[in-house]
């Protein structure tokens, strides 16, 4: 641990020097800049104003990681105990295309990769993670269909990974992620639009769910599951089904009164460019029998519960003296998957597996896995502060996160600290960040540790 603070001071300090001598530099030589294309993508028009135009996006984040293993983890590849791993690993590659005629009709696709890791098959993955289109039917409406991300519960659980106020995503603003959904799409319907302040989007999706799958149960699976692991009975497991998902998300914007979305990627900061906003947003979503129990008191029947969730957020931001700003975002989330539902994850991960020979692997298993959501509540807070006089490139930020899941005995903090160096904005820049997470105890599901997980990032999008 004291390890990782080192490295994560040493980062933090580099990149505030770096930004005082850039400030300088400026200072000295104002030249055009270079940079001024990122985040505009490549324009083609197909119309004299502009105003119908072909557009070509690229983006990628590249990561170095330094962390702290679970208590007994081994390395996949050798089998040897470890209790630290450090890696370079592309967590996104991206390529976009939009087709927009006069706002009119509006097609998009998005090709690339999302955890593209270093230690599997090279090359895999690589694959459509968008493909829709919408129409326009009425002053700021428009109705859609395709492989999409118009999702419901949050402004978090639509956001763009390029715009992210933290280094990443937290987890449980993407419940399905991979369960019941590609990369948080669906292949669906959508409705979205705006009417003067209130923004709107509500969708009726196909959920994806895997043949084989490790993360969905049938029946004879999940019955064969508790057989062989009595303490999975009256727990609730993901299950194949045929519903349909259903999903929605308004807000209200009371000061800047933000644009009819060209696309569903929300932005969590603007840096104190749009002046004074308080949004004040809600959600859900909801499919009906897409969790399975089965109870020791009917040990060979299985009952069925609707996987719902449901959360309110707030996105407050104020420009301050000097080009500093200061933004806020909290969300609430509650979520009904059934009784002691928990789902646990791993972000590129999967060179750890738990050692067969310890007893002292913790409940969510070896690597750095953690519980990420579960039947109960998640209260997230999020603050970024971009410090005055460097020309708006100096932002540390602090998330806090707190879980009540019914399926642990003990509640949980986890907190992120870090800074990013916004080279030009969110299209360029470096981001340093320290997370932590809680280690459970397999018997008594209550927490017994903390470990740490140090990230370096190298975010890049044209």
């Amino acid at each position: 641990m004291k390890k990782l603070k080192w490295l994560f001071s040493v980062v933090l300090i580099t990149l505030y020097v770096t930004t005082y001598g850039q400030e300088i530099g400026e200072k000295k030589e104002e030249n055009k800049d270079p940079l001024a294309v990122l985040g505009k993508g490549l324009k083609l028009k197909l119309n004299d104003s502009g105003s119908s135009y072909l557009s070509f996006g690229m983006g990628m984040n590249f990561w170095f990681r330094s962390m702290e293993m679970n208590p007994g983890t081994i390395d996949k590849n050798t089998g040897e105990a470890i209790d630290h791993y450090s890696d370079f690993e592309m967590r996104r590659l991206r390529a976009s295309m939009m087709a927009n005629f006069d706002n009119k009709l509006i097609f998009y696709t998005q090709f690339g990769n999302t955890s593209y890791p270093t230690y599997g098959t090279n090359g895999k993955g690589m694959h459509f993670h968008s493909l829709w289109g919408k129409y326009k039917i009425a002053k700021d409406m428009y109705i859609g269909a395709g492989l999409h991300m118009w999702n419901g519960l949050s402004r978090l659980s639509n956001v763009s990974y390029a715009s992210i106020m933290t280094l990443d995503n937290p987890g449980f603003n993407f419940p399905n992620v991979n369960v019941g959904d590609q990369v948080v799409r669906q292949v669906g319907v959508f409705w979205q639009g705006k009417a003067g302040r209130l923004e709107y989007q509500f969708a009726v999706n196909q959920p994806f769910l895997e043949s084989g799958s490790s993360k969905i149960y049938t029946k004879d699976e999940l019955l064969e599951l508790v057989e062989s692991n009595p303490e999975n009975y009256g727990v609730a497991q993901n299950t194949y089904h045929n519903n349909f998902s259903y999903k929605g998300y308004v807000s209200y914007n009371f000061f800047y009164n933000e644009k009819v979305a060209t696309t569903p990627y929300k932005a969590m900061s603007y840096f104190g460019n749009k002046g004074l906003i308080l949004n004040l947003g809600a959600g859900f979503q909801y499919v009906n029998d897409a969790s399975a129990i089965v109870s020791e008191e009917s040990p060979n029947d299985v009952s069925f519960h609707s996987q719902s969730a449901v959360a309110a957020d707030v996105l407050f931001e104020t420009p301050l003296p000097h080009e500093s700003a200061l933004t806020v975002y909290s969300a609430f989330y509650h979520y009904d998957y059934g009784d002691n539902y928990l789902w646990k994850t791993t972000v590129m991960g999967g060179f750890a597996a738990n050692d067969p020979n310890s007893d002292v692997v913790p409940a969510q298993g070896g690597g750095i896995q953690q519980y990420t959501f579960g039947t109960g509540n998640v209260f997230y807070l999020n603050a970024g502060y971009v410090i005055p006089n460097t020309n708006k490139k100096l932002m540390p930020f602090a998330a806090a996160t707190y879980k009540d899941l019914e399926g642990l005995n003990e509640a949980s903090w986890q907190g992120d600290l870090g800074m990013h160096y916004l080279i030009h904005g969110n299209n360029l820049k470096v981001t340093g960040q320290y997370s932590t997470r809680p280690i459970y105890n397999s018997e008594s599901l209550t927490i017994d540790d903390h470990k740490g997980m140090f990230i370096l990032q190298l975010q890049v999008k044209i």
